[in-house]
């Protein structure tokens, strides 16, 4: 076969299951997502639990000496390969590197909670960095918005532009409430996936990164272009802000209404491209992405009360058609592109300079990932046992930074 097997994707493990006689484990080793990278780290143990379960003794040792032989005749591959970021170095060629040391303690203690609880500290600071990336979007989203109608056009002077639904129906004055309902009622849905999901802070993370750049993208779009308001009886009047501070105050007072006319709020010029539609899609497509394949009937209703949410946006004529269409076409495809790399990271991998420029966001947020994650769920709070054995390998990995910075002195 050609190639390092660190760059196997999982149809060619399965390839290699099937030429060394165990292809009745190919299917498992699909499912698995057991890629090239996690064959060669796969142990004897691994092998005996989720998602392999390979319960044959002799199946287990035959598999395990064949993945060995493999991972000794895989060192050759790195200096020939054409790509950097695959190559494997031995301990002696990394001697000064923490992180080869952490590694290394990891391996030969057998303590898989130490690589765990580091990537938990990973993940954990990532998702801080989102919370700070989707607060800042939401702010500039409000500072957009307050420009926008600092420069509404006079609807005297620009009429409603022509559109097809919003000139052959009329207005539904209580359906701005049932687009609102749908918005908050899936996001409490997504409350419920973070706080239960067991990689929460990954979910978390990844819907706020995509909801703040496209985000970002409105705000680029409804500063550019001012459109008029699509309803000529909608009672929205320029503002007009005597000084700095009264349009920072009315800023915070749009970031903290979360621009929902529920609570009173009212907003008009920021209609290209509509911010409802966003959070719509965007929260049903996580919440199909992060559920189980199996509660399909769930799905198809998400789906359903989607499409339901966007109608009722139309319904009320607070957007044009245009606005709604633009802004589903474009949360769903961002949403998908990232998804699609995240899960693919031979795509990324593969040339991270062109990555770095083109994606920088996904690139800081995923660059060291393990690509797609599985959908269980677990109680939030953590046991004793858990707890204790956090604080036990935080000492251990403080203790191996101490001694890896006095060997290195």
């Amino acid at each position: 076969m050609e190639g390092s097997p660190r760059h196997w994707s999982y149809a060619r493990v399965g390839q290699w299951l099937t030429d060394t006689g165990f292809q009745k484990y190919r299917q498992v080793f699909e499912d698995g997502k057991i890629d090239g990278d996690a064959l060669l780290d796969l142990t004897k143990e691994a092998m005996g639990r989720d998602p392999l379960n390979i319960t044959e003794p002799s199946d287990v040792e035959k598999l395990n000496e064949s993945v060995q032989q493999l991972k000794k005749d895989s060192t050759q591959f790195p200096k020939l390969i054409a790509y950097r970021d695959y190559e494997v170095f031995d301990m002696e060629d990394s001697e000064n590197s923490f992180d080869s040391d952490r590694e290394l303690l990891s391996k030969t203690d057998d303590n898989q909670n130490t690589v765990y609880y580091r990537h938990f500290r990973s993940d954990l600071r990532k998702a801080l960095f989102a919370v700070l990336y989707g607060t800042l979007s939401h702010f500039l989203t409000s500072v957009a918005i307050v420009n926008a109608q600092e420069k509404l056009p006079d609807k005297k002077k620009y009429p409603p532009l022509p559109d097809i639904y919003l000139d052959n129906f009329a207005v539904i004055p209580w359906a701005y409430k049932v687009s609102e309902s749908v918005i908050l009622s899936l996001v409490i849905l997504l409350l419920i996936i973070f706080v239960f999901h067991k990689s929460r802070l990954i979910i978390l993370r990844r819907t706020l990164v995509i909801a703040g750049s496209i985000y970002l993208l409105r705000c680029v779009c409804v500063s550019v272009t001012n459109l008029p308001m699509p309803e000529q009886h909608y009672n929205c009047d320029r503002m007009v802000f005597a000084d700095s501070w009264s349009k920072m105050k009315r800023i915070m007072v749009v970031y903290s209404g979360m621009g929902m006319k529920m609570g009173g709020m009212k907003t008009c010029g920021d209609y290209m491209f509509s911010g409802h539609t966003i959070t719509i899609t965007i929260a049903t497509l996580t919440a199909i992405e992060y559920t189980p394949k199996r509660y399909r009937l769930l799905h198809v209703a998400l789906w359903l009360y989607c499409f339901c949410g966007m109608w009722a946006i139309l319904a009320s004529h607070g957007h044009y058609t245009l606005d709604v269409v633009v802004a589903f076409y474009i949360s769903s495809r961002i949403f998908m592109y990232y998804h699609t790399f995240a899960h693919n990271l031979y795509l990324m991998r593969r040339n991270r300079k062109r990555m770095k420029v083109w994606f920088p966001v996904f690139y800081f947020f995923e660059k060291d990932e393990r690509g797609g994650v599985k959908n269980e769920f677990e109680c939030p709070v953590p046991s004793y046992e858990t707890i204790r054995k956090f604080i036990k390998d935080s000492r251990v990995d403080f203790c191996l930074k101490r001694y890896t910075a006095f060997r290195h002195s």
